[in-house]
């Protein structure tokens, strides 16, 4: 009787009543009793397979969605329930003892102390087929091919690494971690797997697959999926709660340090005991959303935590307000700051990635070694933030860099600025084409005045240039070639950028 289920179908139970009918479920039916409707009504229930007893059915199966087998016989449909319920029972109990045996395995690694590298390795070494762990966003955590599949792995493990070869049904995290699906997908004409999430407090927080030859997939596959997923999700755990622990300690340590709260005997050992390396300088960044409706604060640190461990780079990071700090590992030499901005350029391109509607701005200090100076490359990351914000800068901004600006914005308050400002271009202000002006000016005074580069920058013609620059004069009365008036309309196209309202 075992012959009648083949091996690749998952039967859970056998029943004779299409109305009882659920997923896992083989259904019965008679053939002389056969309707083609019943196909429908399993399906839509489910059933995992259909198994008509008896004489072939009048009535054609017209392309089935679901396996139909049949068996000519004269045994009651009673009595060959009762012998596939056995046998079923049968399979049960070995499957129960073979999942304790796997179970135990795999809890003893972990408990071990083996990795989810270790743990790949022994599910691959158990199903000799490969396998696969990702994280909620499809960035391999772990891996181990098989022998047949080494040398398509790097093709596998890049075409799964996309979220449009995600099945459906676990695209959605929460509905995925709800419903604890195991499913079986079709990666390539040749090449299939077995995919289960991983779920931490009912979400889905990565992917185990185990991945095969085509047709090579049975059901231990799918019993190590579901083990495996169980004990990777409790590593995931164990990985979030340090996580959380050590950001906890992140935190109060950056707060103590830039309200100055700690002795320099203390700071040192606090930051020893954050394994970071004090010969070392470090840079803070500081990352804020600039859009009427931003992404929270935690998505933000979620994407700077994901560059960070992408690119291996050392930071402490504390979320204030609606802001992200972090100060940045650096080497201690004159372009030590790069590694500062390379990660502030990552995060804001992976932020508009993302997040193509929001915008995202960045400030970063200068480095320092000293402990006790950490404060200044903060006040000086939160200067350039602000500055990158009324600039609406696509890059990150480095207070170094920021020249005139980090004079101007310390006579901010100083009335003198907006009256100078006034006399300076208040008439060019008032014209209806004032963005226009402004904006030539602008690229003019970048271009050194070369008028042939400052067209090409502002994709008009040059006698268009010419034309425009001939209205500036009239409207202001100003002699741009002069070096005292190049100057003072520079300062004052500065001072108008930096105290423009938002949205302007």
């Amino acid at each position: 009787m075992s012959e009648l289920i083949p091996s690749k179908l998952m039967i859970k139970w056998v029943i004779t009543d299409i109305e009882k009918g659920q997923s896992g479920d083989l259904l019965l039916l008679t053939g002389s009793d056969f309707k083609s409707s019943q196909l429908t009504d399993a399906t839509e229930r489910g059933v995992e397979a259909v198994l008509i007893i008896g004489k072939k059915p009048k009535q054609k199966t017209l392309k089935p969605r679901l396996p139909t087998l049949l068996i000519e016989t004269t045994k009651d449909i009673r009595d060959i329930q009762r012998e596939l319920v056995l046998l079923i029972s049968s399979k049960n109990s070995i499957q129960n003892e073979r999942t304790l045996k796997i179970h135990t395995q795999l809890t003893k690694l972990a408990a071990d102390g083996a990795e989810l590298e270790g743990l790949t390795k022994a599910m691959s070494e158990i199903t000799r087929h490969g396998v696969l762990i990702q994280d909620k966003r499809l960035n391999i955590i772990a891996d181990h091919p098989s022998p047949d599949l080494g040398l398509f792995w790097e093709n596998i493990t890049e075409k799964l690494s996309r979220t449009s070869n995600l099945p459906a049904p676990l695209q959605d995290r929460h509905l995925a971690g709800e419903q604890n699906t195991i499913l079986t997908q079709d990666i390539s004409g040749e090449i299939s797997r077995v995919i289960v999430p991983i779920i931490v407090n009912n979400v889905a927080r990565g992917y185990l697959s185990v991945i095969g030859m085509e047709g090579t997939l049975d059901s231990l596959d799918h019993l190590v999926a579901k083990e495996g997923s169980l004990i990777c999700a409790i590593d995931m755990s164990r990985t979030k709660a340090v996580r959380e622990t050590e950001k906890k300690l992140q935190s109060d340590l950056l707060t103590a340090l830039l309200q100055e709260n700690l002795s320099p005997r203390d700071a040192k050992l606090w930051v020893e005991a954050m394994g970071l390396d004090q010969t070392q300088s470090h840079a803070a960044l500081q990352f804020s959303w600039d859009s009427p409706n931003p992404p929270s604060r935690r998505r933000l640190e979620t994407i700077i935590n994901g560059e960070v461990a992408r690119m291996g780079v050392k930071v402490i990071l504390n979320p204030t307000g609606d802001a992200v700090i972090c100060f940045c590992q650096v080497p201690p030499d004159d372009n030590g700051y790069q590694g500062a901005l390379n990660l502030a350029q990552n995060v804001l391109a992976q932020a508009s990635k993302e997040y193509p509607d929001a915008r995202l701005h960045c400030g970063v200090g200068a480095p320092t070694k000293d402990l006790n100076q950490w404060h200044i490359s903060f006040r000086e990351a939160g200067l350039a933030l602000d500055m990158a914000a009324r600039l609406k800068a696509p890059k990150p901004l480095y207070y170094p860099d920021l020249s005139i600006y980090r004079l101007l914005m310390l006579l901010e308050d100083n009335p003198e600025l907006q009256i100078f400002k006034d006399d300076t271009l208040g008439s060019l202000l008032t014209e209806e084409s004032n963005n226009k002006f402004i904006e030539t000016l602008e690229a003019y005074f970048e271009e050194l005045g070369n008028l042939s580069q400052t067209a090409d920058a502002l994709f008009i013609h040059r006698n268009t240039l010419a034309y425009r620059l001939e209205r500036i004069a009239e409207i202001t009365g100003l002699d741009i070639s002069n070096p005292d008036t190049a100057l003072a309309v520079q300062l004052a196209l500065k001072i108008h950028r930096m105290l423009e309202e938002p949205g302007k």
